[in-house]
């Protein structure tokens, strides 16, 4: 015994000996007496009342088990009150009895009110015999109330079977399908084919497909009902181990079970698996028994089953069967055979309609995405949209991509899912230990790692996040040329890619590499045409551009700005002496000095032979005046090696700034230009203000 059969028959106890207390109280008059009896009594009709109602709705036991017993404590309950209605209304309560039982007809069915008239009138004879009261005196209300019962049994199985009929004339009356079209779906957002060729995206799609195919399946299997007329036709289509499970089904009767599979042990369904021929039986004398999809036998006289075939393999099985012997012959099997054949076509039309979608969502999804990288040239722009296509489409948790610098390192340039505190930091990756086989290679470009495999192989990207590490598995993906790599994309999840998702992932990372390549290439072009080719500082012409914005914005919002105007002493002189190549190495020399000393937010150019500029913003001249002269000590302690001579140099410095010395940039030039001058005439090697020198004047 389980233990759910335990608590049942614990739960329904109380409810039994309440009744059989209410019962036997009723049928010895206790009811009709006074005092401390007569108020535990009732107190024990309510409590009945209560109980049953807690179990009916709350118990899990067997709902004919539940009907049952609310019907007995509803008649026990009625039939204590008669005497009370009797008193309190003054009229024959007995005479209405039957109300109460046409009631539970209604609720509970005919067996239901059958049982009810039963207990009831048993408590009253009982009862008449005990207290000598004549049983005529029940007569009139035993037989109203059994008539009303069988009348309202009667007419709701009547009204049961002319619903059933109408249903299934209704199911009967629709079309088959023609066609599996795909139709034209109202959205009020624009489509986004990443989101649908994602696995969540694609689970939606088979649902919808689905949903087509059953009304498809349902149409023909009305129409074969509407043709055949029989008691019964079902569906069964592939489950797994090559077994089949009821797909669709119409029938007459109430004893139907779908979710049961049946294969080769079947002894109908199993015949025709093994043969792959149809099925007729049509002249067994008796009941045709044991019919896989009815729970009980229903007195079958005719059965036939027909296989759908394709590719020498059964996909699905068309059964019907009949009441009346001999109802099918060969040309309803041939017919069936009709109907298997428009099934195939349809779970083929939907399998190509799927394909068909996907093949147009991939393609649509590659090119929205080529699209959209195509209109950027940043690499951080390029990482974002890259970790955002990619999140779409596999559903990981997170990811950094990372672009290779001049150190030979990547330096993260965008993160999702991701503290941003990551932008801008390094680390060192080999795709060495990925192509020894360290890792399993799933796909040409994907290495799916664990945490404890990422740990040996990348300890620093493993230790870039520090303490935050949740996640299972890593994908490494190196974005390459046919010459190096030039990025690294990096995937945190908790499940590795499948197949699929590995495949369109090869696809982007191929276009996210030309995008990203391309933007380096561009970055380049765009550096040699604002840089010097010999000094890697800016050029002259970038130097005008930029410094008539500073001005511009030092005016609009009344900042500080600086020049400074820097030349190389006696230069003419070291290239006569020693060569241009020497002379090359200084300016270089000089360049790396300027780019080490000023700010991150400075700016520095050639400004033409030996002179640079460089540009202070916020910077007074007091401030620029000891940068300048930071800057001046700091190329002093230089020399160059010629042949094994040593070879120094200095530098003159001019300083001018704005609003101090100048309201335009000629001005600052200009005055900027007059201080170097005048350091030049002044013993060369020093710096000078503007605003020093004209004071002096």
């Amino acid at each position: 015994m389980t233990k759910q059969s335990l608590k049942q028959k614990a739960a329904i106890a109380p409810l039994l000996a309440l009744l059989g207390i209410v019962s036997a109280g009723y049928v010895m008059g206790i009811d009709e007496g006074h005092g401390y009896t007569s108020i535990v009594f009732l107190a024990c009709v309510a409590l009945l009342l209560i109980a049953s109602v807690i179990v009916y709705v709350l118990h899990r036991t067997l709902q004919h088990t539940k009907n049952i017993l609310l019907s007995l404590a509803t008649v026990s309950a009625y039939a204590v009150m008669l005497d009370y209605l009797k008193g309190m209304l003054g009229f024959s309560a007995l005479s209405s009895l039957y109300l109460v039982f046409v009631f539970l007809t209604l609720i509970f069915g005919m067996a239901g009110g059958l049982i009810a008239f039963l207990y009831g009138f048993s408590l009253l004879v009982a009862r008449a015999v005990l207290l000598s009261v004549p049983l005529s005196r029940y007569t009139v209300s035993a037989l109203t109330s059994v008539l009303s019962v069988i009348a309202v049994g009667l007419f709701l199985s009547y009204e049961k079977r002319t619903v059933r009929r109408l249903e299934s004339k209704i199911s009967a009356l629709e079309e088959p399908p023609v066609e599996l079209s795909i139709k034209a779906e109202n959205r009020t957002e624009p489509l986004i084919y990443s989101d649908i060729i994602s696995e969540d995206g694609l689970r939606k799609e088979r649902a919808r497909l689905a949903a087509v195919l059953n009304e498809r399946l349902y149409a023909t299997i009305s129409t074969i009902r509407s043709a055949i007329h029989p008691f019964t036709v079902v569906l069964y289509l592939n489950d797994t181990d090559a077994r089949l499970k009821g797909r669709e089904i119409l029938s007459n009767s109430e004893w139907i079970v779908m979710d049961k599979s049946v294969g080769h042990d079947d002894p109908y369904i199993g015949w025709v698996l093994k043969n792959k021929k149809s099925l007729l039986l049509n002249e067994i004398n008796g009941e045709i028994k044991g019919i896989p999809y009815y729970t009980r036998n229903e007195g079958i006289k005719s059965f036939m089953a027909v296989p759908a075939v394709k590719d020498e393999a059964i996909i699905g099985i068309i059964c019907a069967d009949s009441l009346e012997v001999q109802a099918f012959t060969e040309e309803h099997v041939r017919l069936l055979t009709v109907f298997t054949n428009e099934i195939i076509d349809l779970l083929d039309n939907t399998e190509f309609q799927y394909r068909l979608r996907y093949d147009m969502y991939e393609k649509g999804a590659m090119y929205t995405f080529v699209r959209t990288l195509s209109q950027h040239i940043d690499p951080t722009t390029i990482g974002q949209i890259s970790l955002k296509e990619i999140a779409r489409i596999t559903g990981v948790n997170a990811g950094i991509f990372a672009v290779r610098d001049e150190k030979n390192t990547f330096r993260v340039a965008a993160v999702s899912n991701r503290g941003q505190e990551l932008v801008g930091k390094s680390f060192v990756a080999d795709p060495a230990p990925l192509l020894d086989g360290m890792a399993e290679r799933q796909s040409p470009a994907i290495n799916q790692i664990t945490t404890s495999q990422l740990k040996v192989l990348y300890p620093s990207l493993y230790h870039l996040h520090g303490s935050e590490r949740l996640f299972k598995y890593a994908a490494i993906i190196f974005l390459q040329t046919k010459i190096d790599e030039i990025g690294i994309i990096v995937l945190y999840m908790d499940a590795v890619l499948n197949e699929r998702i590995s495949i369109i992932m090869d696809t982007l990372i191929s276009q996210i590499a030309i995008s990203l390549y391309n933007s380096i290439l561009f970055n380049k072009l765009q550096r040699l045409a604002i840089t010097d080719g010999l000094t890697g500082l800016h050029n002259h012409r970038h130097f005008q551009e930029h410094l008539e914005n500073e001005i511009r914005e030092a005016l609009r919002y009344k900042k500080s700005l600086s020049m400074l105007m820097v030349d190389i002493d006696h230069f003419k002189a070291i290239n006569d002496t020693y060569g241009h190549p020497q002379g090359d190495a200084i300016l270089k020399k000089i360049s790396e000095v300027i780019l080490q000393t000023i700010r991150d937010v400075d700016f520095a150019a050639r400004y033409g032979g030996e002179e640079f500029c460089v540009l202070l913003p916020n910077t007074d001249v007091k401030g620029a005046y000891r940068i300048a002269e930071r800057l001046r000590k700091n190329i002093e302690s230089l020399y160059v090696d010629s042949n094994g001579k040593v070879v120094r140099f200095t530098i003159s410095i001019g300083v001018a700034g704005m609003p101090e010395d100048a309201r335009s940039k000629d001005e600052l030039i200009g005055h900027a230009d007059e201080a170097l001058y005048f350091s030049k005439e002044n013993g060369r090697n020093r710096t000078a203000v503007y605003g020093t020198i004209r004071k002096k004047e």
